[in-house]
């Protein structure tokens, strides 16, 4: 990717993460990369193609924060889970080469547009791996879905800071609802219920 493009792309995830998707439009990135008009126009022919480029983005990105944070090279026991958990949370919340509100607005668009779900697939399906892998390290039960909860509590505490942001969000809350979390999911009984249908 040449370095204007690229500047370019930057430039509709900064649009996205203050004003939408809807927010983006060619003008409103060129003036955001500081590029004229016309090298938006040159590079996307569409505003469909400029956001599925940055939605791509920002999917390798945090692809990359997943990797560094899911990397397992010895067993964890229940603390070390939770540490890592919480930096794992930490790292996505403060990543400011894939904003999380821009992360968030680009994934609700892949739910309205077909053409965009294999990539939030593909996201979806490294996020859950990287986080099954790091479980698994650990001394929980049913590693899957432990995952899979422990999943919804950390995005849904991250969504919250997001709309309702609070000074003590990792040690105040994040750290708090982890432990509890993962030492609930310890005791063998709570894994063993039957799964929803």
């Amino acid at each position: 990717m040449s370095d204007r493009r690229r500047a370019i792309v930057e430039a509709a995830l900064a649009v996205i993460g203050r004003g939408g998707v809807d927010a983006v439009t060619h003008r409103a990135v060129a003036v955001e990369a500081g590029v004229p008009l016309a090298a938006t126009t040159y590079y996307f022919a569409s505003k469909a193609q400029l956001v599925q480029e940055a939605l791509e983005l920002v999917i390798a990105r945090s692809a990359e924060i997943v990797a560094d944070y899911t990397r397992i090279d010895r067993e964890l026991d229940l603390d070390g889970l939770i540490g890592r958990l919480t930096a794992f949370a930490e790292a996505q919340f403060d990543d400011r080469q894939a904003p999380l509100i821009a992360q968030y607005e680009l994934m609700l668009e892949a739910s309205r547009r077909a053409h965009l779900r294999p990539l939030a697939e593909r996201w979806n399906e490294a996020y859950m791996a990287g986080l099954v892998e790091l479980v698994r390290a650990s001394p929980l039960p049913d590693p899957e879905r432990a995952a899979e909860l422990l999943s919804a509590l950390i995005e849904g505490a991250l969504l919250d800071q997001l709309a309702l942001p609070r000074d003590d969000f990792v040690d105040g809350t994040l750290r708090p609802l982890l432990e509890l979390a993962v030492r609930g999911l310890s005791a063998p009984a709570v894994l063993s219920a039957p799964r929803p249908r």
